[in-house]
């Protein structure tokens, strides 16, 4: 049997994430296994997404978000749903989580592994059915990255590789390849001890740093010919919409229109 581990970063805990991820069908020849590294426990998450849900809208993001987060759950659920329950440090987030999951575990155990954040709203239960089988790629993203700043788009120029610790798949040999560890010596900014969700985008922008150093490594390493994307469109795939620090709806002003059209070709998916 090859073996999947899935290493979800408890921060936000939509109950509709982790049941749509228990939930997904699994190819014959795998076995799954469920890791939830979290950094903090989920009431408090529940007052935050309570207060913010009275304040939605109903455009189609915040659609989604309502339904994720109507409900929030125990620890308990988590674990009775199947899901391994760690409470870690609030060190950092993103592939801090990670290096926390590889830390204790031998990733040698597994063939393959989806590295996620909890804000994500899954579109379908064919994610594993579909994507495990596939063998040409070493690291698979949902989306290309970030909107193209205005120069490179005019310019034509293709979009940098990047990975965000949102929602990637990585092979045992891309770890290999890379050590079984990511290399953040450059981020320095550190929340223990701290259980609020940052209001403003730019309280966090030192954790960007290890998205910039998760990509040098894996080009250093070569491993760009072995990339695959799921989507051109940032944080939207017909498999995964991503949030943005909690919440599909919330967007920066440089990356929205592209994820409108993402959302549109998402919905032109399933309308067909």
């Amino acid at each position: 049997m090859k073996r999947l581990a899935v290493v979800a970063g408890g921060w936000h805990f939509p109950y509709l994430f982790y049941k749509q991820m228990i939930d997904q069908k699994i190819p014959e020849g795998w076995e799954v296994d469920f890791f939830c590294v979290s950094h903090r426990d989920p009431s408090y998450s529940k007052s935050e997404k309570e207060e913010a849900l009275s304040k939605l809208g109903y455009t189609r993001r915040e659609l989604f978000d309502r339904l994720m987060y109507s409900r929030v759950p125990t620890v308990e659920e988590l674990e009775s749903m199947g899901w391994v329950y760690m409470l870690e440090p609030n060190t950092m987030g993103d592939w801090g989580m990670t290096n926390q999951w590889l830390e204790k575990h031998n990733y040698k155990k597994y063939d393959k592994f989806l590295f996620t954040h909890d804000d994500n709203y899954i579109l379908t239960d064919k994610l594993f059915a579909d994507l495990l089988p596939q063998e040409d790629w070493l690291i698979l993203t949902n989306s290309t990255g970030h909107s193209q700043r205005r120069l490179r788009q005019w310019l034509g120029l293709p979009k940098p590789f990047f990975a965000r610790g949102s929602f990637e798949f990585f092979t045992r040999e891309a770890m290999d390849a890379i050590g079984g560890t990511f290399d953040l010596s450059r981020t320095v900014l550190t929340r223990e001890g701290e259980f609020n969700s940052p209001k403003d985008f730019r309280e966090l922008s030192n954790w960007n740093e290890s998205d910039r150093q998760v990509r040098e490594l894996i080009e250093a390493k070569r491993l760009l010919p072995k990339v695959k994307s799921l989507s051109p469109f940032y944080r939207m795939s017909k498999y995964c919409l991503e949030g943005e620090r909690g919440f599909i709806h919330k967007t920066e002003p440089m990356n929205t229109k592209e994820e409108e059209r993402g959302l549109d070709a998402v919905e032109q998916e399933y309308a067909a």
